[in-house]
């Protein structure tokens, strides 16, 4: 209709070429586009004051800029018209046989008859959900997801989404590495230079941090001496140079990925007598826990390694908070001329661990050669408790506060949102930290209730590290809001009542008087 309309308007402008110098006004004909199937119309012009008629090419100039507006409009309805596929993934890294999410979201198709397939390199994946949405102009977008558990492998590995449609001449498909949500946690090991059995009180000794097989390779190196920081470093391997002297030290080496709880090495360094000579003894151990944040009410191995005893006469103890574990397993293996100690425990997590500590004390030949403390905090996560209530601060405001109580560790992302559509620009409350180390959260949102057409259903949304969203909704309805305003409603002015009152009592007296008087009249009579 339209190319109809403008070449007959360019029929009628447009008659013969009108030279002026070696100027000329023309509108060349109508061309179709190869993509778009409509027509483009391409003009080479004079300005109009050089023109025989400067009415008719004003309006031939007018003309060219509409049509070169339908052109641009037509081109932008047509890319915007076309599928496309978006993949996501989490957004923390995750170590691995651990379970990770991914989503596909693809559209907008003309109908539903499409397929989603999920591979991993070149094995499917069964999806665990999809949902069909609807647009209000008929066209049809898919959402699927998949869980999918990771390895050490999966450095070199990736997840592809692609979907199929009949409009479609090629599926769509787009990839996601996985080394971009992978985590390997790395395995440390000191060692010493010269070795302990060849130094002596006062000699300098080197000592190596080796850290291997981790991924990413961003990563920190603290040394501790005596469970105090003396340095750090960003390097997979760091030698230091320290002094050993009489009274041993305790050394560590602290590996630091992410927001990760830290992986250990120790080592201490101790001066023994013995009948031919005064020597060092070294004793490397380790105390080590679980790899991620485990809920209350799951038991978590600690495990302590040890080695470099001259004999086999070592005990292990283990006390939470000062109260000894008695359910401990502890081996102790001969390795040359020296023996090697390893011990472990279970430890049932608390919501209250927050604060909690694990010793590990060490003795050989009832003699304390090692005491070994952790956090539980570390290994614990403590889930919200997300509730959702409701207060009326006037006649046209109502609160509505989200209350998430009692969660560790303390980063969480809280959202609002009304029927099913997220608030935007709202600021993220402040956490405060309670008496058992847990954290507490409220968020203050305020309802304008004089334009309520119908209910609406607020969700507060809270995400806790990288686990499923915990949620609760309040349902909002015109009948809420009338009992709102009936309860802020002030009720009748206190004069008025007043008035009342005496004007009723007042009644009340005359005609109890006029009684009582006809009373006394008739028995006078």
């Amino acid at each position: 209709m339209w190319a109809t309309v403008t070449t007959s308007l360019i029929a009628e402008l447009r008659g013969p070429p009108q030279a002026v110098g070696d100027r000329q006004w023309l509108i060349q004909g109508s061309e179709p586009h190869p993509a778009l199937g409509a027509s483009t119309f391409w003009g080479c012009w004079a300005p109009p004051a050089m023109t025989a008629n400067p009415g008719q090419a004003l309006s031939a100039l007018l003309l060219t800029l509409l049509l070169g507006l339908m052109h641009a409009v037509t081109a932008i309805s047509f890319l915007g018209g076309q599928p496309s596929i978006s993949p996501v993934g989490p957004i923390r890294r995750t170590t691995p046989e651990n379970p990770v999410p991914f989503s596909c979201t693809a559209g907008p198709f003309s109908s539903s008859d499409f397929n989603v397939t999920w591979m991993k390199d070149r094995d499917k994946h069964p999806a665990s959900a999809q949902r069909l949405v609807t647009d209000n102009k008929g066209n049809y977008s898919v959402t699927s997801k998949v869980w999918v558990t990771l390895c050490r492998q999966d450095i070199l590995s990736e997840m592809t989404c692609e979907v199929t449609h009949r409009a479609l001449a090629e599926p769509l498909r787009r990839s996601m590495n996985l080394s971009r949500v992978l985590q390997v946690v790395p395995t440390l090991k000191i060692t010493t230079k010269p070795s302990a059995m060849q130094i002596h009180v006062h000699q300098r000794v080197n000592l190596t941090c080796h850290v291997n097989h981790f991924y990413p390779s961003c990563l920190l190196l603290i040394w501790m001496e005596n469970r105090h920081k003396v340095q750090t470093v960003e390097s997979p391997q760091h030698t230091w140079q320290v002094e050993v002297m009489l009274d041993g030290r305790e050394f560590a080496c602290w590996a630091v990925q992410d927001e990760q709880p830290p992986v250990q090495a120790n080592i201490t360094l101790r001066v023994q007598a013995s009948r031919l000579q005064k020597g060092i003894s070294s004793y490397s151990s380790a105390l080590q826990g679980p790899l991620r944040h485990s809920e209350p009410g799951t038991n978590i191995p600690l495990t302590f390694t040890s080695s470099g005893f001259s004999t086999g006469q070592v005990t292990v103890t283990w006390l939470k908070n000062s109260h000894q574990l008695l359910k401990s397993q502890t081996s102790i293996h001969p390795c040359g001329d020296t023996y090697n100690v390893a011990s472990s425990v279970l430890i049932l997590l608390q919501a209250d661990d927050v604060q909690s500590l694990v010793h590990c004390q060490v003795k050989h030949i009832s003699i304390l050669v090692s005491q070994k403390t952790i956090r539980l905090e570390q290994y614990l996560r403590v889930p919200p408790t997300v509730t959702v209530s409701q207060s009326s601060h006037s006649l046209d405001v109502v609160a509505v506060t989200c209350h998430v109580q009692r969660f560790y560790p303390q980063n969480v992302h809280l959202s609002w949102l009304e029927n099913c559509h997220m608030f935007k620009g709202a600021v993220q409350p402040s956490s405060k930290q309670n008496s058992d180390g847990t954290y507490t959260l409220e968020s203050l949102h305020l309802v304008n209730a004089s334009v309520w057409e119908s209910e609406r259903v607020l969700t507060c949304k809270v995400q806790h590290e990288t686990q499923p969203p915990i949620q609760a909704s309040l349902i909002l309805s015109t009948a809420v809001q009338d009992t709102c305003k009936l309860i802020g409603s002030t009720g009748p002015e206190m004069p008025a009542l007043i008035l009342m009152a005496f004007l009723l009592g007042f009644k009340v007296v005359l005609v109890i008087s006029f009684i009582a008087t006809y009373f006394h009249r008739w028995w006078n009579l």
